[in-house]
């Protein structure tokens, strides 16, 4: 597959056509949110969140689905409460974003802890590098952006639609990370490993039934990424769980090795990292990627979406 061209390679002139302008618009705001103190970015984040679950009927119904298939149990009044609680969580993200996009990532460190050193100094004198695993969370940019600070690790990421937004972000993660991967990009994902240093996935998104295998995701079987496994398998390269989150007064990073992985089997794999997955949600449900459409691939292919109205 060709690798994609990054929005980097074209001049910043290219993005100054008035079908552009909205988005610069957008990206002006964002520029200036970034600088709100961190206690008025959470109020601030907190109530875009409400204004996002009032007007987002689509999400918030995608949301609903999510958590009436993973949370069963959950009366409908929690249910509600918890996809407030998600929203405003999301709403917290969006600004962190902008404080990850605009910022010196410096004004945040007094707000990380970090928990496992000794795991990156153990994997790492393996010599082969470590995959990095992680979910989606809505701190995920804010806390990415830290990880440099103990861990020379590679992202991969996704294209976006909007070109605009594609090159500040790309801008934003040259300044903080020595590589970044476009996710289609093999080739420098195993270069990265045999230079002994950390890609990262995060794996708990639905790629399609041509990436994936199906493995059962809280008690349902969904698309899951195949690739973390059998890059694992090819290379040797421990596998690393990165958890992270937000805190009352910050961040938390945490990095545990995964034990006894992989196996020679894509399911088992798979199942393995799902369950690494729901492990790391709990604790912080409303931080998880719930309006995100994890089940929309069917392990029979032309059965009907839960998404579908």
């Amino acid at each position: 597959m060709a690798k994609k061209t990054s929005s980097l390679d074209k001049h910043f002139t290219h993005f100054l056509a008035p079908k552009h302008w909205l988005t610069w618009c957008a990206m002006g705001i964002a520029y200036l949110l970034s600088f709100l103190p961190w206690s008025l970015q959470q109020s601030v984040g907190k109530y875009l969140g409400r204004f996002l679950h009032a007007i987002a009927k689509r999400r918030r119904h995608i949301c609903d689905v999510n958590l009436k298939i993973c949370y069963p149990d959950l009366t409908k009044s929690e249910r509600k409460k918890l996809t407030k609680d998600h929203f405003e969580s999301m709403g917290k993200g969006t600004i962190e974003t902008f404080a990850s996009w605009f910022q010196d990532q410096k004004k945040y460190q007094h707000r990380i802890t970090f928990e496992g050193q000794e795991v990156i100094d153990k994997v790492l004198a393996k010599g082969r590098g470590c995959i990095l695993i992680s979910g989606h969370f809505s701190s995920l940019d804010i806390c990415g952006s830290q990880m440099p600070r103990f861990l020379d690790v590679h992202p991969i990421y996704k294209l976006q639609k909007n070109q605009v937004m594609n090159w500040v972000m790309e801008r934003q993660r040259q300044a903080i990370f020595s590589k970044t991967i476009e996710r289609t990009n093999m080739r420098e994902v195993l270069k990265s490993l045999k230079q002994n240093k950390a890609v990262w996935y995060a794996v708990d998104q639905d790629y399609g039934r041509k990436n994936s295998v199906f493995a059962p995701f809280y008690g349902r079987q969904c698309a899951t990424i195949a690739h973390i496994g059998r890059i694992a398998n090819m290379t040797n390269a421990p596998v690393v769980l990165y958890d992270y989150g937000r805190t009352e007064k910050g961040y938390h990073l945490r990095l545990v090795e995964v034990e006894n992985y992989p196996t020679q089997d894509d399911v088992e794999n798979a199942t393995r990292i799902n369950e690494l997955m729901q492990a790391v949600i709990e604790p912080k449900k409303a931080q998880y990627f719930w309006s995100h459409r994890r089940f929309k691939t069917q392990p029979i292919a032309g059965d009907p979406s839960p998404y579908n109205k």
